[in-house]
């Protein structure tokens, strides 16, 4: 059920219906009809995950009861060591039992029997059909951090099944983010939202904003990239670096496309997600890059992970290490392939090469010197250099496999227009284009925080016109979003 098709608006507006028209009229007392809600929002959120194949209900229970036990547990006891295992069950429940298995288990076996064949042994593991639950990276990242919260004391055990239940499998964010943490979303189930209270304007703002992103721009020049990727020998440079630059066009306007609607919706049924994107096309380093893209699995990642390992508080090179680890679980959560290992690893080393370089600065010139602005002839250099280089890494997470990817490679400098056609430079151009204008524009509204006076009569016609316009620019082909993979 794709945020841009007609059944997922049914859907929604069913749920919408209920939660401010049916459930109001039905329960007086808001406090006893809260917990009704709460069971109405979790069995849809388990309608719209299971739409996409019923047998994962049971897993994505299965993960959510299992967490729910064991954190009641941790809290319970004030034994250290029996706290600690306890979080350990919790650990290798999600990361090995269910992430490990449904996502990892194909490539371990894969390079597990290519060793053994490699040394004159028959095959150690079988080959299973595996089929990845949608959405199964970002549900156990979400349970798994309520127990490490739990376990460090930083929130209360929920005693609710229902509430924490909602919490997994909220089904705005549930298939592809954002990453939702339990100390963010539960205690906005406690409170009570009005009618009166939702940001009509700010939520039809993100919809329509994300839909653009995913249908016109992303899903239009998906074929392009498809094309040149999955045929690389029959292409030159000039289409090789077209198509690497619109993959990253296409990433960024897919999956936050998707996250703007998924705000959109929770909004408009009285919740508020996190922010996960925030102009990462404007960023100055990939530092920088890593503040503003994906951002709630930069901030899991630095919370549950990188602080884990040490952080910042241990050795010079230690230090350094760890962002490099950090990094390479990043690339890994990404897919079950070496490539995403490299992608991440990659991004990782330069990440410290650049923490090298700023701590150098600040030991040498000061904190005040190392945080001024960056004047705006080093800041274009810097951006371009930051997003040359993603491009270029990009191309290990579009590939999937080495092969290709030495052919990518190989074209880069393979200087000719092999294979690029007239409409590529059209639609890729006014792709680029239409990305760079919003960046622009993205700068003063969220940057700078200039405010759009749009009266709101105007705004609305604009987007019934637009609404038009836009059905003739729409792909006829259903694109999934990229991220439903992970």
């Amino acid at each position: 059920m794709l945020f841009n098709t007609l059944e997922y608006f049914l859907f929604f507006a069913v749920v919408f219906l209920y939660r401010w028209y049916i459930h109001p009229f039905l329960f007086k007392d808001k406090e006893k009809g809260r917990g009704v809600l709460h069971i109405f929002l979790l069995i849809s959120s388990y309608f719209f995950y299971m739409s996409w194949d019923y047998r994962f209900g049971a897993l994505i229970f299965i993960s959510t009861l299992v967490d729910y036990i064991l954190a009641i547990y941790i809290e319970k006891t004030e034994i250290q060591s029996r706290r600690f295992n306890l979080l350990q069950i919790s650990l290798i429940l999600n990361l090995i039992a269910i992430l490990g298995f449904f996502k990892y288990y194909n490539f371990a076996s894969d390079n597990v029997n290519s060793l053994f064949i490699l040394f004159g042994f028959e095959k150690a593991l079988p080959d299973l059909k595996i089929i990845l639950p949608v959405g199964v990276s970002f549900f156990t990242f979400q349970s798994m951090s309520y127990t490490i919260d739990v376990y460090r004391k930083e929130i209360e055990v929920e005693k609710s099944f229902i509430r924490f239940a909602l919490f997994v499998s909220f089904f705005p964010q549930l298939v592809a983010g954002p990453i939702v943490t339990a100390k963010t979303f539960i205690p906005q189930l406690y409170r009570d939202s009005e009618f009166e209270d939702i940001p009509f304007l700010k939520a039809i703002r993100y919809f329509f904003l994300g839909y653009i992103k995913k249908v016109i721009i992303s899903d239009n020049i998906s074929p392009i990239v498809d094309l040149i990727y999955s045929n690389p020998e029959n292409y030159g440079a000039t289409a090789t670096w077209l198509a690497s630059i619109l993959f990253i066009a296409q990433i960024y306007c897919d999956f936050s496309g998707y996250t703007d609607m998924a705000y959109s919706s929770a909004l408009l049924l009285g919740y508020e997600l996190p922010e996960n994107f925030r102009l990462p096309l404007i960023c100055s380093s990939f530092t920088d890059f890593w503040r503003r893209w994906h951002i709630s699995l930069s901030s899991w990642l630095k919370e549950y992970l990188y602080f884990s390992l040490g952080g910042s508080k241990v050795g010079y090179l230690r230090h350094k290490l760890n962002l490099v680890l950090t990094m390479l679980i990043a690339g890994l959560w990404h897919g079950a392939s070496w490539n995403f290992v490299l992608w991440g690893g990659l991004q990782g080393v330069i990440m410290a090469v650049e923490n090298a370089y700023s701590g150098y600065v600040i030991k040498k010139y000061g904190k005040e010197v190392a945080n001024r602005k960056i004047p705006f002839l080093r800041y274009i250099f810097q951006n371009f250099l930051t997003l040359l280089f993603f491009t270029f890494i990009g191309t290990l997470f579009r590939t999937g496999d080495m092969k290709n990817e030495l052919l990518i490679l190989k074209n880069f400098i393979n200087f000719s227009d092999l294979g690029l056609r007239p409409y590529m430079v059209k639609i890729g151009f006014s792709a680029i284009i239409a990305l760079i204008m919003g960046n622009v524009i993205g700068i003063y509204i969220y940057e700078r925080n200039v405010k759009l006076m749009i009266p709101k009569y105007a705004e609305f016609i604009f987007y019934i016109f637009s609404s038009l316009f836009l059905s003739l620019l729409t792909n006829d082909n259903l694109t999934p979003f990229i991220y439903f993979q992970f």
